[in-house]
């Protein structure tokens, strides 16, 4: 930023703003990123709600994402077209669609991984591996989250 396009001292004592500037700024990092192999956030979000669980329903992704349920069956239709998602009616209600991910979908999977950890590495390259870690545990903290996912997996 410009000293003409600074924000003004008030903005910058907010920490409202500060942590919105620094959403949008890794955010667009790792858009640019994934869609060079297109992907997009929600793509990479959808997957990894997959990969974590053995059966989940597409309203139990569009809730855990926030998305709205036309919009992620839009999403749905175009991941089941590129054969990274099957879609199968539940046994038990009918009503339900589950979702899995296909070999193909977890070898995105990691590819998307791939480029959203080397994304997130280049917007907050100013901060050392320790600074990146109390800010990733202070921002579970505050979100009401446990704080042990700030660690590097096992």
């Amino acid at each position: 930023m410009t000293a003409t396009t600074a924000p003004s001292t008030e903005l910058l004592r907010s920490p409202a703003y500060a942590l919105a500037q620094l959403h949008l700024s890794v955010r667009d990092q790792i858009e640019s990123s994934l869609s060079a192999e297109g992907f997009t956030v929600r793509t990479h979000q959808i997957l990894s709600c997959l990969a974590s669980a053995d059966e989940l329903s597409q309203k139990q992704v569009a809730d855990l994402l926030g998305v709205d349920r036309s919009d992620m069956v839009r999403h749905i239709d175009k991941l089941e077209d590129q054969g990274l998602v099957t879609r199968a009616k539940n046994a038990k209600d009918r009503r339900k669609h589950i979702l899995a991910l296909t070999k193909s979908g977890k070898r995105a999977l990691t590819r998307a991984d791939g480029l959203v950890t080397g994304a997130t590495d280049d917007a907050l390259a100013t901060l050392s591996d320790k600074n990146r870690r109390t800010l990733h545990r202070l921002t579970l903290q505050a979100l009401g989250l446990p704080k042990e996912y700030a660690e590097p997996a096992p």
